[in-house]
């Protein structure tokens, strides 16, 4: 009976209202409902991490490992220390929640490794690239000062173009050590060569394929996404594709060094090797990043995991 009561009354006034003065407003009309996002994170020196939002924000949560920090701030930009520091290949979680003015939240979660704090000076000092079963495709890694290998990435072309990537294992390395890197083969040993008091270290690569023959790129990069320190372009200059390069992937490899400073002039020309000739860079490390800064070798006389010696082949 109340329920046809309140239901009559609800009627006259409606009834009594103009047509079209009832308004129904949504309480939430002009409010922000988008949730707060990250537009860029990076880890500093293994013990902080700078977080950019697209607004202004409050964190008001902060967890580094199961470990609540006591941080909160307001702003768009932070800047959080991990109270602790991250050796290299250590991993860790942070998680953040963020609320903005209107009340939305979010949580970002971020998984971080412990980056390699000392990455040596390094150059690409000796390649085999016809390799045989008997004389293997190789790569010889000559690094100028002592630091630690570990994260160093060899590539036979840019990062991201499908291109097959070695990462160097954590290898303590004084001036004048070397990798070598077995591309695609197994070496028959990974026995250090000891050599006038340098290591030459041996890792094997794990490629599926061959270096890409006469025509090629090798890089050098401090890191995963990060900079490219050194690099080698050959090619045999015969061939019309890709403006002598031989083909795509070694021309855009190129033109990026030549766009970084990372390599001048004409690639090194490599019509003389042979799978017992080899790439080889000049002794003690030239390095002016053009073609001048290598040579040719006799056949047999590669110095993989040794000090190189000027040996040149002649026609």
């Amino acid at each position: 009976m109340r329920i046809l009561f309140f239901a009559s009354i609800l009627a006259i006034i409606l009834s009594a209202c103009p047509v079209g003065s009832i308004r129904i407003y949504d309480a939430f009309h002009g409010k922000d409902k988008s949730i707060p996002k990250v537009l860029k994170y990076e880890m500093r020196d293994n013990a902080y991490m700078r977080i950019v939002y697209n607004e202004d924000v409050t964190l008001t949560e902060v967890i580094f490992n199961d470990r609540v920090l006591d941080y909160s701030m307001h702003g768009t930009i932070f800047t959080i220390p991990f109270r602790t520091t991250l050796k290299r290949g250590e991993t860790a979680i942070l998680s953040i929640m963020a609320e903005d003015e209107s009340g939305n939240t979010s949580r970002s979660s971020f998984r971080i490794i412990g980056k390699n704090l000392e990455i040596p000076m390094a150059l690409i000092n000796e390649a085999s690239i016809k390799g045989t079963s008997e004389a293997p495709d190789r790569v010889e890694i000559l690094f100028m000062e002592s630091g630690s290998a570990a994260g160093m990435i060899v590539s036979d072309g840019l990062i991201g173009e499908e291109n097959h990537l070695v990462i160097l294992p954590d290898i303590i390395v004084s001036k004048g050590d070397t990798i070598v890197i077995y591309w695609d083969k197994e070496a028959e040993s990974l026995e250090p060569v000891f050599d006038e008091g340098r290591m030459g270290y041996i890792i094997n690569g794990e490629s599926d394929t061959t270096l890409s023959g006469t025509n090629g790129a090798l890089l050098l990069y401090d890191e995963l996404d990060g900079n490219i320190i050194d690099g080698l372009i050959y090619t045999t200059g015969e061939s019309e594709l890709s403006d002598g390069y031989g083909n795509n992937r070694t021309r855009n490899a190129a033109e990026m060094l030549l766009r970084l400073g990372e390599w001048n002039g004409d690639p090194v020309s490599s019509v003389l090797v042979t799978s017992s000739r080899v790439i080889a860079r000049l002794p003690g490390g030239q390095d002016t990043n053009n073609a001048e800064d290598f040579f040719i070798t006799e056949a047999r006389k590669s110095t993989f995991g040794r000090t190189n010696e000027y040996l040149p082949y002649s026609e």
